[in-house]
């Protein structure tokens, strides 16, 4: 039989740990479940009951009207795309025609006959244009009926179903007042029925439209209404109105 080898030499000690490793690691232990309850403690409860929201009360009469006026009005309003064609060779040495837009604007319902009034430099140099009911969605082709470059002014004949030709109401710049309020509604950078809120800045203003390509000389609209209301690109040709929701102006430049 066998058994243990006896090599002569003492056995080795044994290891033990010592108790001061025994005490930092159970001090450490203690200071983490410390820890992790007090986070506990002081954790928010997200379950807890929601904060109650406070009434308004009714709106203001000011309110009340601004509203009532934009959703009379806001319907009438369309979006104007003047849409220019040019011609492109194809592969095989022939041609073929792509609409591209050349910009956008505002414009809107003058009767139920379907002109759209509009800026003349929203359809300067269009072939083709097309009107949008941002209320529906829907598009309709428009051909371009007359305009003046003197006033900024244009007209487009748009066959569109006439529950979509409502007529805005037509008021006078006459009797304005300086600091009345006035309203601008259009698709600034393409975003539909945009409503604005201002006063009437000034009256009498004067304002440049541009170059005449035969003389050279400058045109001057003169009689401009200025107003503090936010007009941006894409407002050109919307309706300015009072607060009778009365049509006073055509939103021109910024």
């Amino acid at each position: 039989m066998y058994g243990p080898i006896d090599s002569g030499y003492p056995p080795p000690p044994t290891r033990r740990t010592p108790w001061a490793f025994n005490l930092v690691l159970l001090v450490l232990l203690t200071a983490v479940i410390a820890y992790l309850a007090a986070d506990r403690l002081t954790r928010p409860d997200f379950r807890g009951e929601p904060r109650a929201i406070t009434p308004r009360g009714d709106l203001s009469d000011h309110e009340k009207t601004i509203i009532s006026i934009f959703k009379q009005a806001a319907p009438s309003v369309v979006s104007i795309t003047n849409v220019g064609v040019i011609k492109q060779r194809t592969y095989y040495g022939g041609t073929k025609a792509l609409e591209v837009p050349q910009g956008t604007g505002s414009g809107f319902v003058w009767d139920e006959a379907g002109h759209i009034v509009t800026n003349f430099h929203v359809v300067r140099g269009g072939n083709r244009f097309k009107v949008r009911f941002p209320s529906t969605g829907e598009t309709y082709d428009a051909q371009f009926v007359g305009g003046t470059e003197n006033y900024d002014l244009a007209v487009l004949l748009v066959e569109a179903p006439k529950n979509l030709l409502r007529p805005i109401p037509l008021g006078t710049s006459k009797d304005l007042q300086v600091g009345q309020t006035a309203l601008a509604i259009g698709q600034p950078f393409g975003l539909d029925q945009t409503l604005s809120v201002g006063v009437i800045s000034a009256l009498g203003r004067q304002m440049s439209a541009g170059r005449d390509r035969i003389t050279g000389h400058m045109r001057v609209i003169r009689n401009v209404i200025q107003t503090d209301a936010a007009i941006n690109p894409g407002n050109s040709g919307g309706p300015l109105l009072d607060s009778a929701g009365r049509l006073v102006g055509v939103n021109s430049a910024i």
